[in-house]
């Protein structure tokens, strides 16, 4: 939804004339702006609209603010209907229940569940959860007596104005912004007054006053900027976190009201953390070989059953998430979210029956494996011209100019998927680096633990990437063995519902704490011969 913002630097003491307008928005709390590079203006996603004193298309990291300037923050196609909001997986099939037998994970409606004369004033009859994501947050309030989820929250990170993915928030929570403020603090006041919001609409709305546990899942970064620690050494080898969670927290500390206790789940290393082990302990059945795999801003990984485990976590970048893709978008209203051949022509669908604007994660997989089906793009990712190219496709095919395509270091050449949406040369040499970390630290879990793809159980994907893209296209592509393919299934918010669990369970957090103490953790950036693996994954 777009807003528009008037700067006022004489009642503002936030503000001086050398902010940036993303320093601004940060700093006062507005959301809209993407910054898949946390403001270093190299992806060029942060354009905002100034109407006064004049009127142009600017990048937010770039463009001071001066006293009076009119600003539009916001994408121009949106229309303030609900299909304009990022789509946030907030809950998945196939939970589990081997905690609580009276565990619901059907939302109840309010109308359904509230009725005036029966509001509960019991404090420990209400429970709450959450999954904090680097890209996006979601919030559950549990009725502990039946165990069902009778309200639910949720919206994209807050913290993404810096930067879509962790190493970047690393990064600028060492800063000083133009506020005077560090950047450890406004993060953590950002999620800290989104969780804050979350519960308390949630408990207006179903007649509660207070929750007695609060319990949390979220990566290792995100965990440190909740509670204010500083997540610098996650920048730096040997990447050891200053606190692995696993415990009980006051949330008054960091000033999350109207809870009672709260817990976190357990990190196992600087870049394997509680949401893993949440997503574990609900889904892994110890009986079972299971790769698990959980592909978003992050891709981390995990292999084995019973009391062994073995993990990684690669630095697949945010591609996969449409961030640095240059035509790349979240999963909302104008993503091409499929891409199919039908015939001779690319067929595509788009999120909200609308118009094209550009393509988000599970349409990227489906383009790629398209590309390769036609013969578009070879074996090594190039994109193919002239003769090379089937002629039933070389419309397809065509120049990008030299503007559009700054970062790129070979022929300018982009394939159109859909009106007015295409995909480039470095947009896939981007996906081919990301599915070779995937693709490479997946193979090292199978050596790790001694077994091959043939040996799986089940082939678990976990988050809403995974909930959302096609099997096949991630197979045909080399994201992971195609063996495993008849084996894969999606679990959805795995994280999330695992915090369910943990609240509704003390059994299911012993479990959580379990996983984490079995696990052996693999450092990717120090194994033998990893690049040459890394290399060898990312051709087709």
């Amino acid at each position: 939804m777009q807003q528009r913002i008037t700067i006022n630097l004489n009642t503002d003491s936030k503000t001086t004339d050398k902010t940036t307008i993303l320093e601004y928005c940060r700093s006062h709390g507005i959301a809209g702006i993407e910054t898949p590079c946390g403001g270093k203006g190299t992806c060029g996603k942060c354009k905002v609209t100034v109407t006064k004193p004049y009127y142009k298309d600017v990048l937010a990291c770039r463009t001071r603010i001066c006293d009076g300037m009119e600003i539009i923050v916001g994408r121009k196609e949106s229309t303030g209907t609900k299909e304009d909001s990022m789509v946030v997986l907030t809950n998945g099939g196939n939970v589990s229940e081997k905690f609580n037998e009276h565990v619901n994970r059907n939302v109840v409606l309010k109308e359904e569940t509230v009725n005036e004369s029966e509001k509960v004033e019991s404090n420990a009859g209400t429970l709450a959860a959450c999954d904090i994501g680097t890209t996006t947050v979601v919030c559950y309030l549990i009725d502990k007596e039946t165990g069902q989820i009778i309200s639910t929250r949720s919206s994209a990170n807050p913290q993404r104005s810096f930067g879509a993915d962790v190493l970047s928030r690393i990064e600028a929570a060492g800063r000083i912004e133009a506020s005077s403020e560090p950047g450890l603090k406004i993060m953590q006041t950002q999620i800290v007054s989104l969780l804050n919001g979350f519960i308390s609409e949630m408990l207006t709305e179903c007649g509660r006053t207070k929750v007695s546990r609060f319990s949390v899942a979220g990566n290792t970064v995100m965990c440190h900027l909740l509670m204010g620690i500083s997540p610098e050494k996650l920048g730096k080898a040997p990447f050891m976190p200053d606190e692995y969670f696993g415990r009980e927290f006051n949330p008054l500390d960091i000033g999350i009201e109207n809870c009672q206790t709260m817990i976190i789940f357990p990190a196992v290393s600087g870049f394997v953390g509680g949401d893993i082990t949440a997503g574990m302990m609900e889904t892994v059945n110890r009986n079972e070989l299971t790769l698990y795999l959980d592909i978003g801003t992050n891709g981390e990984m995990a292999l084995g059953k019973g009391d062994r485990y073995v993990c990684c976590a690669t630095a697949a970048g945010p591609a996969f998430e449409g961030a640095q893709i240059e035509l790349g978008m979240p999963a909302s209203k104008g993503a091409v979210d499929k891409v199919w051949l039908e015939g001779r022509r690319i067929k595509y669908s788009v999120i909200g029956n609308d118009r094209p604007v550009g393509l988000c994660g599970s349409g990227l997989i489906d383009a790629l494996a398209v590309l390769l089906k036609a013969g578009i793009i070879d074996e090594n990712g190039t994109i193919l011209s002239g003769q090379e190219l089937p002629i039933l496709f070389r419309s397809y095919v065509f120049e990008v100019e030299a503007e559009d395509a700054a970062q790129s270091t070979e022929t300018s050449l982009a394939v159109h998927i859909a009106p007015g949406v295409y995909i480039t040369q470095e947009d896939i040499r981007k996906l081919q680096l990301a599915k070779g970390a995937i693709a490479a630290g997946i193979e090292v879990l199978f050596k790790e633990y001694g077994c091959t793809p043939c040996n799986i159980d089940v082939f678990t994907f976990a988050g809403g990437f995974g909930n959302y893209i096609d099997k096949a296209s991630a197979a045909a592509i080399g994201l992971f063995p195609q063996e495993l393919l008849d084996r894969a299934k999606e679990v959805g918010n795995a994280a999330g519902n695992g915090a369910v669990s943990a609240a509704l369970s003390q059994e299911a957090w012993e479990r959580a704490l379990d996983i984490s103490s079995n696990m052996r953790y693999i450092e990717l950036a120090s194994y033998p011969h990893f690049d040459e693996m890394y290399v060898e994954h990312m051709n087709f």
